[in-house]
């Protein structure tokens, strides 16, 4: 692993890459920035890995010693120890460290922790089980490339919410969300809370890792510094491909053409310079990156036997949101959502569009809309952003692997899920700071409370749990159906009076159904991979609603009311686990009794799964590693 020293002409040349770019230039980010940024995100690093560690037991929590400035001491086998200022432990086994982690020798001398590397090289040896040094020397890159991204993402974040103000008038009681939702502002506010409130994951140690990226093409890609890219048009012929589509679409090429019409003009006159027939051709828009580093290396054949074509032409000019891959196309209010395939290393995985991502997208949109519009009591709180086209190569043999490269799919555009004087705004967004270093939920608290005190937090949070919980918990229990609904995937809706609406939900690529509890509904989707989507095992299903909605969007949401507002957890998630126990009881005459049970009790009762991100890492695992944790819900009495 690259020593200290190494690694601080590291961060430097990539600070001095990031300020002789335009974005860092026109936002005005200085070196100083950057500097304070690094304290800052050294800590959110910090934070995130030693919480994985304890919450994965990978390292056990019962060596840590606290003082009484909770002060955490950790020694190591060498007899050294390990200072962590102010670290909390909280339910959900979360961790939270709000001071700096020091490294105090037998000499007597004390050295300052800067990158996460060196925090784990400290820690590798005492993991159980045992990882390979190559294995750390991995993760170690991962993790040093995730802080180093971090400090430009604070930096750049901090200046530009700073402009923001100044261009509504900059006045101290100023509130950005009622400012966005002043219609004349900006012409889509979501997209702007999308990059402005793009964090990374909650839990990922690798939160900020993307590599394969020089730190331009890092600033000119990435949605946290307002990037805007110009998105290829290529062509695919119709024999090799496969196009899935909403019912009621029509044909793809005319449906494209609507929304893209001079782009498809464009393609069509190109189509024709080649020699070639319009209609044996479909258009594919294509991330720029994708297209220089994969498309014409994967797809060389295919290009030489004009089965796809790789043009010049910007399919339309787009800012990708909190996802990287997905894409808003600027312009017109209705132009579809696109997302993307981008063969990155993105946190873990590299971001691709699958041939099931895509056929399956419409199918499941589908069924949902069909769920929604037999339970208006749920349709009044949840709504969904259809996946209407996607498109992929399909090549015979099939080759998914290949096909994942090269496809798209099409969401609806969220403004056509929105009434008049409505704001989505993304659930991500809620816990970037303004720049009094507040979290934006606090000023959402204020616009719909009229105050912004511990008693108002708490009438806002019942009514956020009010809507959540019964919408995504209701459709689990009744249809079997666990959308991903994590931060990322998640809108809050704000009505015209700034009060909360509804939730929108977006992505279902991830989507868990269980079979049985579907069919006994009279539902059924078709499948593209029999091995997905619809599932046998309950708890497989269930694993994925308390992964994505209880833990990364609930969870983390009552973790941040409890630690920004300064008040005992406890309130919080008991309140949780009230509004759980009403859901049961409101279905249980619709539930079959032996699931209301098992599922009462797994949620309520039982320990909840944890996906292990650093146990993934460690194995270089694409699949899901889960372990378990005390369940945060756990000890409340309920009724019924």
């Amino acid at each position: 692993m690259l020593l200290a020293v190494e690694l601080t002409q590291q961060l430097h040349t990539v600070w001095s890459e990031a300020l002789a770019t335009q974005a860092f230039k026109r936002r005005r980010i200085t070196q100083d920035h950057l500097h304070h940024a690094l304290p800052v995100a050294t800590q959110r690093s910090f934070q995130r890995l030693v919480q994985a560690l304890f919450r994965e037991a990978l390292l056990s929590a019962d060596n840590c010693q606290f003082s009484r400035l909770s002060r955490c001491s950790f020694v190591l086998e060498d007899g050294k120890t390990l200072c962590f200022e102010h670290l909390h432990a909280g339910r959900m086994n979360s961790w939270e460290l709000r001071g700096g982690v020091t490294l105090h020798c037998l000499d007597k001398s004390i050295q300052t922790l800067v990158f996460p590397s060196q925090l784990l090289t400290l820690l590798g040896p005492l993991f159980q089980p045992a990882a390979s040094s190559a294995v750390l020397q991995r993760l170690a890159e991962e993790l040093d490339n995730s802080l180093m991204n971090d400090t430009l993402c604070l930096a750049f974040h901090q200046g530009w919410t700073l402009d923001l103000k100044a261009q509504a008038g900059g006045s101290e009681d100023w509130n950005y969300l009622a400012w966005l939702k002043d219609a004349s502002v900006h012409s889509n506010p979501t997209v702007l809370l999308e990059q402005w409130g793009t964090l990374g994951h909650p839990w990922h140690p690798n939160y900020k890792t993307k590599l394969g990226l020089s730190t331009s093409q890092l600033i000119e890609l990435s949605p946290e510094f307002e990037a805007s890219i110009e998105v290829v048009l290529c062509a695919m012929h119709r024999q090799c491909a496969h196009v899935e589509a909403l019912p009621g679409t029509g044909d793809y090429w005319s449906w494209w053409q609507a929304h893209f019409p001079q782009a498809a003009s464009q393609l069509s006159a190109e189509i024709k310079r080649r020699g070639l027939e319009c209609d044996d051709y479909l258009p594919l828009p294509a991330h720029p990156w994708q297209v220089s580093d994969v498309l014409l290396r994967i797809f060389a054949s295919q290009i030489a036997d004009k089965q796809l074509l790789v043009t010049d032409i910007v399919a339309f000019t787009a800012h990708p949101t909190m996802s990287f891959r997905t894409v808003v196309p600027e312009g017109r209010d209705e132009a579809p959502m696109v997302k993307l395939p981008v063969a990155i290393r993105l946190t873990s995985v590299q971001r691709t569009v699958s041939p099931r991502s895509a056929r399956m997208g419409p199918r499941v949109s589908q069924l949902v809309l069909n769920i929604l519009d037999k339970e208006p009591q749920i349709q009044r709180l949840l709504n969904i952003v259809p996946e209407r086209v996607g498109v992929h190569y399909a090549p015979l043999p099939a080759d998914d692997e290949c096909s994942r490269h090269a496809g798209v799919l099409y969401r609806d555009s969220l403004s056509g899920c929105l009434h008049p004087g409505e704001l989505a705004v993304p659930v991500g967004s809620l816990f970037a700071l303004d720049e009094h270093q507040e979290p934006l939920l606090r000023q959402w608290v204020r616009l719909a409370q009229g105050r912004d005190d511990s008693d108002a937090m708490h009438d806002f949070y019942r009514d956020y749990l009010a809507i959540a919980v019964p919408s995504l918990l209701g459709i689990y229990l009744l249809y079997g159906v666990a959308f991903e609904a994590h931060q990322q995937n998640s809108f809050m809706v704000m009505a015209a009076d700034g009060q909360l609406s509804r939730l929108l939900i977006r992505d279902f690529g991830d989507i868990r159904i269980d079979r049985h509890t579907l069919h006994c509904q009279g539902l059924d989707v078709e499948l593209h991979d029999p091995g997905m989507t619809l599932f046998d095992r309950a708890d497989y299903v269930r694993d994925k609603l308390l992964h994505t909605t209880f833990m990364c969007h609930l969870g983390e949401l009552t973790l941040l009311c409890a630690r920004h507002w300064q008040i005992p957890q406890a309130l919080l998630w008991d309140q949780l686990a009230v509004h759980v126990s009403h859901c049961f009881d409101t279905l249980r005459e619709r539930v079959e009794p032996r699931r209301w049970q098992t599922e009462r009790q797994a949620l309520l009762e039982h320990d909840w799964p944890a996906k292990s991100f650093m146990r993934m890492r460690l194995l270089d695992s694409h699949a899901d590693i889960v372990g378990r944790l005390a369940n945060p819900l756990r000890g409340v009495a309920y009724e019924g």
